[in-house]
C-alpha cells in the first residue's frame, strides 16, 4: 500500500506539473498525452505479443511517428487519415505475409485503437476547449473514483462486484468511487465556477450561466464519470485476463505500467467529448 501511495503522489505531482507547465506552453499539454499514449500502444503490442498474437509491429511505429505531426499541420482530417492508413497496412502485412493471420491484423488495429486512436480525442479537446480544465478533469475524476474505490474496498469491502473480471473489487469500493468522482467534479465546480479561482490565467468559459444549471451538470458529469471510469478499468481487466497478464507494464510500481492508469482515463475522455458538444 504504501508503494502505491508513493507513486500516486508522485503521479499525481508530475500530471499537476505538465498541465501547470501547458498553461504557459501549449507543448506541454501534448507531451503529457503523447507520454502515457505512446508507452501505452507499446504496452499493449508487448501484451499481446506475449499472449500469441503476432500484432504488426510497422503500423503501430508509423502511427506514433505521424499521427502527432498529422494532427499538427493538418488537424482531426490528418489524425483520421493516419489511423486509415494503419488499418490499411495491418490489412496488407497479413495479405502478403506467407503466415499471416486475421486475428494478428485485427490484434495490431486493436492496439492502436485503444490506447491511441481514444486518447486523440485529448487532442481535440484541449484545441477546442480550455485545455487545463479538461486535462485536469479527465485526469482527476478518474483519480478520485480510483482512490476513494480502493480505500473504500479495503477497509469495507465485503461483497465482490465482478470476482471473475477483479476478485479485489467490490461493491463497497465502487460506490466509494461513485462518491469520490462525484466529489471531485464538485471541487472542480467550486474551483472553476463558483470562486473562479483560475479567472484571468486560463480562458474557461462555464458550463452555464445559470449557477444552478452548472451545478447540476457538474454533478451528472461526476456521477456519469464515476460510473464510466470504473467501466475503463474493469474493461481493462478484462483484456489483461483474456490476455493472461496481471500489469499492461510495471513503469509505475504498485501501479503497473502507463495503460494502467490510463484505462479509465481513457473512457473519461470519451464521456467528456461527447458531453462537451452538448454542454458547449
Amino acid at each position: 500500500m504504501l508503494k502505491r501511495a508513493i507513486t500516486t503522489v508522485v503521479l499525481i505531482a508530475f500530471v499537476c506539473s505538465m498541465v501547470w507547465l501547458g498553461v504557459k506552453n501549449y507543448i506541454f499539454f501534448d507531451v503529457l498525452i503523447m507520454f502515457f499514449t505512446t508507452i501505452g500502444m507499446y504496452e499493449m503490442i508487448k501484451s499481446l505479443r506475449q499472449a500469441g498474437y503476432k500484432a504488426y509491429i510497422a503500423p503501430a511505429v508509423t502511427t506514433m511517428a505521424l499521427a502527432y505531426p498529422a494532427w499538427h499541420f493538418f488537424g482531426v482530417n490528418g489524425l483520421l487519415g493516419v489511423f486509415a492508413l494503419a488499418v490499411a497496412l495491418n490489412l496488407s502485412i497479413m495479405t502478403f505475409r506467407k503466415e499471416g493471420d486475421f486475428k494478428d491484423a485485427l490484434a495490431g488495429i486493436f492496439a492502436i485503437m485503444y490506447p491511441y486512436f481514444v486518447m486523440s480525442l485529448a487532442f481535440i479537446l484541449t484545441k477546442d476547449y480550455c485545455a487545463l480544465f479538461t486535462v485536469a478533469y479527465a485526469v482527476f475524476i478518474p483519480v478520485a473514483t480510483d482512490i476513494f474505490a480502493y480505500l473504500v474496498g479495503r477497509f469495507f469491502g465485503r461483497h465482490k462486484l465482478c470476482p471473475e473480471i477483479s476478485p479485489k473489487k467490490t461493491v463497497e469500493g465502487a460506490i466509494g468511487g461513485f462518491i469520490g468522482g462525484v466529489a471531485m467534479s464538485v471541487a472542480f465546480f467550486l474551483i472553476f465556477e463558483h470562486y473562479a479561482l483560475f479567472e484571468g490565467i486560463v480562458d474557461f468559459t462555464p458550463f452555464s450561466d445559470n449557477t444552478a444549471v452548472s451545478v447540476v451538470l457538474y454533478v451528472v458529469l461526476g456521477m456519469l464519470g464515476a460510473v464510466v471510469a470504473q467501466l475503463g478499468d474493469l474493461a481493462a481487466s478484462k483484456v489483461k485476463r483474456n490476455l493472461g497478464i496481471k500489469d499492461y507494464g510495471n513503469i509505475f510500481p504498485g501501479h503497473g505500467g502507463a495503460l494502467d492508469r490510463i484505462d479509465s482515463i481513457m473512457y473519461m475522455i470519451i464521456l467528456i467529448f461527447i458531453a462537451f458538444q452538448f454542454i458547449y
